[in-house]
């Protein structure tokens, strides 16, 4: 016991050395945010581009190749995409694109000046006579205006009264919180703005405004590199992350995705770093996906063409939003395989490296989860407290702490070395 004990301290003392120095760690996470990449999504190359950097730190940190001679894996799905001329105003004033207002995932083009504003309460799903009117309304020169949260009685309604919405020149949703953007595989004719309500004018009388759409064929890229094991060099450890975020809305504005997940991203870099100089008994594997942002796409992709024996996986990780930590990790699937969980518990209360270990069940909410549902025994990482930004253009590499970046580190690694 007292070996052990040892043991695990000399690899603490290691662990923690080596991750003392965040410097590269900033680097990475900046660079990924950078405007260059465009976000990261489907517009511009800007998921090709983080691909192309992300083949070049695999190549640094001296990972394997294990398939057809590249680092990536190529698959393509549809995107909704937004590259080109977007602007909003009322006759009050030119609204900020990201800060005021955001596009919904599936809107469609169009353009339209001094467009009538047309205010729709919640009378028209209570009384009939306030519905039948909006009904009768030529809405193709108005702006529609509604609180958003009425948009699921805009569905359940009538079928006569979504199409009503739709036939409007555009659409504008009021959103009373934060604007958290989306994407989608496909659009519809009309545009619609989802709005802050603080920042449209309540006596706005007309909206000017222009949308620019593109529904692509975009073909992305996992990026997929390897450690061999010292003894089992045909079983495995996974290490994932996504890297891909929203890209872009219009041609200046786009999503950085520092918490989402330039963080994940430059952790699964440094643990290439560390395992390259420190391997295990079994080999280790890296992936940084693409598509998770459109549905765990390129995570569902690997798990149907896999580049390894799925049967041989011992336990796969995946790191996603790990900018902060001010509250300990969330630990997804930890209730459904209780003895790891139980050991990155006992870890942790050990070392004394985070406030918390805090476990939920399945959830379909990152790349995990293609894994998890082919029988591979996986966790999804997460911290918790810190930054709220999230799927905003707020989610910058400047406001993120990285206040338990290395104890996570440290105890992944530390957890490595149990499974």
């Amino acid at each position: 016991m007292f070996k052990l004990l040892l043991v695990i301290a000399g690899c603490l003392f290691t662990v923690c050395a080596l991750a003392q120095d965040l410097e590269r760690v900033q680097h990475t996470i900046k660079e990924l945010t950078s405007s260059k990449y465009h976000g990261r999504g489907a517009a511009h190359e800007g998921d090709q581009r983080a691909a192309d950097y992300l083949e070049k730190q695999f190549l640094t940190a001296g990972l394997k190749i294990i398939s057809n001679n590249t680092y990536f894996q190529s698959f393509q799905y549809k995107i909704n995409t937004f590259p080109g001329k977007l602007s909003l105003a009322t006759d009050k004033g030119k609204l900020k694109t990201g800060i005021d207002y955001i596009l919904k995932s599936t809107s469609g083009a169009g353009q339209g000046k001094k467009c009538a504003v047309v205010y729709v309460d919640s009378s028209i799903f209570s009384n009939d006579e306030a519905l039948q009117k909006f009904l009768q309304k030529d809405l193709k020169n108005s702006a529609v205006v509604y609180q958003k949260k009425y948009f699921k009685e805009f569905t359940s309604k009538t079928p006569d009264l979504l199409g009503q919405l739709y036939s409007a020149a555009v659409i504008i949703e009021l959103q009373e919180k934060k604007l958290t953007m989306g994407l989608a595989d496909n659009s519809f004719n009309t545009p619609v703005f989802e709005v802050l309500a603080s920042a449209f004018p309540a006596d706005s009388k007309t909206v000017t405004f222009e949308v620019e759409n593109e529904v692509i064929n975009h073909t992305a890229r996992n990026v997929i590199g390897m450690v061999e094991g010292r003894t089992k060099k045909d079983s495995f450890i996974v290490i994932t992350a996504h890297y891909d975020h929203l890209g872009t809305l219009g041609k200046k504005t786009y999503f950085p995705g520092a918490n989402d997940n330039a963080s994940g991203v430059s952790m699964l870099l440094e643990l290439a770093y560390y395992y390259k100089e420190h391997p295990l008994e079994y080999s280790v594997v890296f992936i940084a996906f693409a598509g998770e942002e459109s549905g765990l796409l390129g995570s569902s992709w690997f798990v149907n063409h896999p580049l390894i024996e799925l049967t041989r996986i011992h336990f796969l990780i995946n790191l996603d939003l790990l900018g902060t930590g001010d509250d300990g990790i969330m630990v997804v699937n930890g209730s459904i395989f209780k003895k790891e969980y139980s050991s990155l518990v006992d870890l942790n209360e050990q070392n004394k490296l985070l406030p918390a270990v805090k476990m939920r069940g399945e959830a379909a909410n990152s790349d995990h989860y293609p894994f998890y549902k082919k029988n591979v025994p996986c966790f999804f990482i997460y911290t918790l407290g810190g930054v709220a930004a999230y799927h905003d253009v707020q989610d910058v590499a400047k406001t993120l702490p990285l206040t338990k970046y290395k104890e996570v580190f440290t105890l992944i690694v530390l957890f490595n070395k149990t499974v």
